[in-house]
């Protein structure tokens, strides 16, 4: 029992254990992380569409919840510009446009971040981490930087003072160009002020806290000028205190577009929180659970929807700050949650006239980080494929909007992984004889070649991609050869097949016994043969005609006879070699 509480709840395992000498980097990681997270977190509720106090709960609920479940000794969990893009676009339908960045946005986003946790937990308790390995890198790459790009386009309203629009992002550019003659002077100025210095700060005092020094500065310029009183937009009353537990009062009606939002978030959001977590993983030696880090993940989501907040992931930037600071353990996050709650109680109220300027410039400050073109240029020295698939995703999200950009990048993602599933070769084999190994013909002219006998392997799957591709081989094999006798495939490669596979199999071997030619199989998996037999492939082709390994397929026709399963094979024959072969053996196994 105390094993199995401490796989869901990692804190019993660390916290006990936890080494007081780590308090003092812990306790600097946290503020250092703390002096990012607050600005951000800030900004990044403006993007997902509610007032800012919101990203304060969300950021202190996160910074509890994960260090009780996460696997990860390191990873930051909070607001993340992505997501927010993802929040705001799935609730925008539901609320309208005119309402967000309003408190009728909040419950929502709210709802939104409990049914992103619901099934965040439900693929946790399913055992289903491996998902993270279906999705493609390429598309993944591509997502961010179009992702970051978009952010910042959504942002050059706030920069020039000029009224939001909606549409895909590059409608966004578009419409905004339109509206730069509309711009106001003091927004602009203060918004290009900010970008300026953040800017400034990013590349050469890289260590500084930029984002919040960019916003005490702004706010101290606000009253001593009233910048407000001459048309900058602040963020109005953010009230001091305000946290509280709840559930978002809301009508189900909204629920499938929550639910199916939900996996959108989750399709973003767990790959950036797998990413940091993997990276300071390898980094510091140690291992993460990927099925608790969904559990993890979901719970930091459900904890920010009960105190108002939306979805959370675990932020690569922060991470990494927190990493440079020295933290050594999760008690860096509880010790930021501390400062966090700190500024909700005392200080929340100092934010009422941080300019709405200042806010997008920190939010593009954050992108311009994430906007790189090396991954483009790296897939296009590699692979022409994969950065095919990278600009089709950074492409879906600029173009055609943020939640059919992410269906985009999902079948993006199962197109690249079933094209390279079914790129199965069936190569024809000889035999070495100094070794008697066996290896592909092509590029060799010292291996025997058994007469009147093709031997082949099948290099990968063989399933509903790949079933066709198998046949075709298998009957250019034939017809290169002449007439032979049999067919001997090594299927010990195959470790994946299904009912086409099986299917086809069977079609194989009908149309090569209808041309006097038998069909034999070697060295199969064992759970691949169960699935065979069940579909009917034994029976097709003859248990006799199965073996545990290639040389005892290629012996059982060199040796003498027709060998096992072939038409006109003497009965005799081929009796007394299904009791001399252990392929026999294969006919009596139970089913798997």
């Amino acid at each position: 029992m105390d094993g199995v509480l401490k796989r869901y709840l990692p804190v019993l395992a660390w916290l006990p254990g936890y080494d007081r000498r780590w308090l003092r980097a812990d306790a600097l990681a946290g503020l250092s992380v703390w002096a990012l997270l607050v600005p951000q977190s800030l900004g990044y509720a403006r993007l997902a569409g509610v007032p800012v106090q919101f990203g304060l709960y969300t950021a202190f609920a996160a910074l509890v919840a994960y260090p009780l479940f996460g696997s990860s000794r390191h990873v930051v969990v909070g607001p993340s510009g992505a997501v927010c893009a993802v929040v705001a676009a799935v609730i925008t339908p539901l609320v309208g446009a005119a309402a967000l960045d309003t408190t009728a946005a909040a419950p929502y986003a709210a709802a939104l971040a409990l049914a992103t946790a619901l099934v965040y937990i439900a693929l946790g308790v399913l055992r289903m981490g491996w998902i993270s390995t279906f999705l493609s890198r390429a598309v993944m790459a591509g997502f961010v930087l179009g992702f970051s790009i978009g952010i910042i386009i959504d942002q050059l309203s706030t920069l020039l003072g000029v009224p939001a629009v909606d549409g895909s992002y590059i409608q966004q550019l578009w419409r905004t160009v339109d509206a730069i003659p509309d711009t106001s002077g003091i927004t602009l100025l203060v918004g290009a002020g900010s970008l300026g210095f953040l800017l400034l700060l990013r590349y050469t005092r890289p260590g500084v806290p930029r984002a919040l020094i960019a916003i005490v500065l702004t706010i101290a310029a606000v009253k001593l000028f009233d910048l407000d009183a001459h048309g900058l937009a602040v963020t109005g009353h953010v009230p001091t205190g305000g946290l509280g537990l709840g559930f978002p009062d809301i009508g189900w009606g909204d629920a499938d577009a929550l639910f199916l939002g939900a996996l959108s978030v989750v399709f973003v959001g767990y790959s950036e929180s797998l990413a940091a977590a993997r990276a300071m993983a390898s980094k510091h030696r140690y291992e993460i659970d990927t099925n608790q880090e969904l559990i993890a993940q979901g719970v930091s989501c459900g904890a920010a929807g009960l105190v108002g907040g939306f979805p959370v992931d675990g932020s690569l930037s922060k991470t990494s700050v927190a990493d440079a600071a020295g933290q050594r353990s999760q008690m860096a996050s509880l010790i930021n949650a501390v400062f966090v709650l700190l500024t909700i109680v005392f200080i929340a109220g100092v934010f009422t006239d941080l300019p709405s300027a200042t806010l997008g410039a920190i939010v593009i400050d954050a992108m311009v980080g994430l906007v790189t073109f090396a991954p483009l240029r790296r897939y296009y020295a590699v692979d022409r494929w994969d950065c095919l698939f990278f600009l089709g995703a950074m492409a879906g999200i600029l173009c055609v909007g943020i939640m059919a950009g992410i269906l985009i990048g999902v079948v993006l993602s199962l197109l690249l992984l079933i094209a390279r599933s079914s790129q199965t070769s069936v190569p024809r084999l000889g035999r070495d004889p100094r070794s008697g190994v066996y290896h592909k013909v092509e590029g060799r002219d010292d291996l025997e070649l058994p007469p009147g006998i093709v031997i082949a392997r099948v290099d990968g799957p063989l399933f509903f991609a790949d079933a066709d591709r198998f046949r075709t081989h298998v009957h250019e094999l034939v017809r290169r050869d002449g007439r032979p006798r049999a067919v001997i495939v090594d299927v010990g490669s195959v470790h994946l097949s299904d009912t086409d596979g099986a299917d086809t199999l069977i079609q194989v071997a009908g149309e090569l016994r209808a041309e006097g030619i038998a069909l034999v199989l070697a060295h199969p998996h064992p759970k691949v043969l169960a699935l065979w037999r069940r579909a009917g492939v034994v029976d097709a082709i003859g248990a006799d005609a199965i073996f545990e390994s290639l040389p005892e397929a290629v012996e059982s026709f060199t040796a003498g006879g027709d060998g096992p399963g072939s038409p006109g094979a003497d009965d005799a024959v081929s009796a007394d070699l299904r009791r001399s072969s252990r392929a026999s053996r294969l006919r009596e196994e139970p089913h798997a």
